[in-house]
């Protein structure tokens, strides 16, 4: 079956976008993996209409809301996004064909807790096997991680090098043919690039390190698709939310600006408008 869009995140902006799609008569899928930082929220008091409201509570008001217009939904982490003649999307629950897709899920990256994290980002740090793998072809890596996300970097990370340490930060992986270290990572250390990871009792000696900690974030996303993204790591869309890829699209935080409710419903909704417009375009 091929869905008309994918709609990755079910929060304001992804369910505000599914709901004027489905009201359109087209056919959108949401796929998400947990409800973002929204269901943290313990008061919401400034959305139109609504007084004092948690941020959970109003999720499963948005979710319900899609659900009764029958909506289809995949509680899923997605692995891969692959753009060909249409738009593949990779979970660990199936796989799944769309005409367009839209970006919704948040601007929350996970990272190393430690203060040497982002010390050597783009000198011995990557956060895309896709993107940099080749660059350390028979090299020295180590993988950070233990769920699905990292489990789709490894098997792309195996493909140029036979000598991977996976750091899974206390976690069990279910992986055989690599080094498994489950200590967690202190630092990260060396002069103009990368030498060594330090762990809690042991040093080790890596050429290049790959970060997959947590599900697949939109940052992530972008460095495997090639989307533009700006200065602080937000997504760059235009006038029509539409991202450099046609047929891409995004909004909510994943954006930038106004990081409120607010505008990520108004973000999904006019989105919406600009994927009818494609989809009726390209019929």
């Amino acid at each position: 079956m091929i869905y008309d869009c994918i709609v990755i995140g079910r929060g304001p902006a992804g369910i505000s976008n599914a709901i004027y799609l489905k009201r359109f008569n087209y056919n959108p899928l949401v796929i998400a993996y947990s409800d973002g930082a929204l269901a943290d929220a313990s008061s919401i008091d400034n959305y139109y209409g609504i007084g004092h409201i948690k941020g959970s509570d109003l999720i499963k008001a948005g979710v319900k809301q899609a659900k009764d217009l029958q909506v289809e939904m995949v509680d899923a982490e997605v692995t891969s996004v692959e753009v060909l003649d249409h738009i593949y999307v990779t979970t660990t629950n199936g796989s799944f064909e769309a005409k367009t897709l839209f970006l919704a899920m948040g601007k929350k990256k996970s990272g190393l807790k430690i203060p040497s994290a982002h010390l050597f980002d783009g000198k011995g740090v990557s956060y895309c096997a896709i993107c940099d793998g080749f660059f350390f072809k028979g090299k020295k890596l180590g993988l950070v991680g233990a769920g699905a996300y990292m489990q789709t970097e490894y098997n792309v990370l195996k493909r140029f090098s036979n000598d991977i340490t996976i750091f899974t930060e206390g976690e069990d992986v279910n992986i055989t043919d690599a080094k498994v270290v489950k200590d967690k990572i202190t630092a990260l250390c060396g002069s103009d690039r990368l030498e060594f990871v330090q762990t809690i009792n042991e040093k080790y000696d890596i050429d290049g390190l790959f970060i997959a900690l947590g599900s697949q974030s939109g940052s992530s996303l972008a460095s495997h698709l090639g989307l533009a993204t700006d200065e602080k790591g937000y997504l760059v869309v235009d006038k029509n939310y539409m991202t450099n890829i046609n047929h891409i699209y995004a909004g909510g935080d994943i954006i930038g600006g106004l990081l409120q409710v607010s505008k990520a419903v108004a973000d999904g909704a006019n989105a919406a408008i600009s994927i009818k417009r494609d989809l009726d375009t390209n019929k």
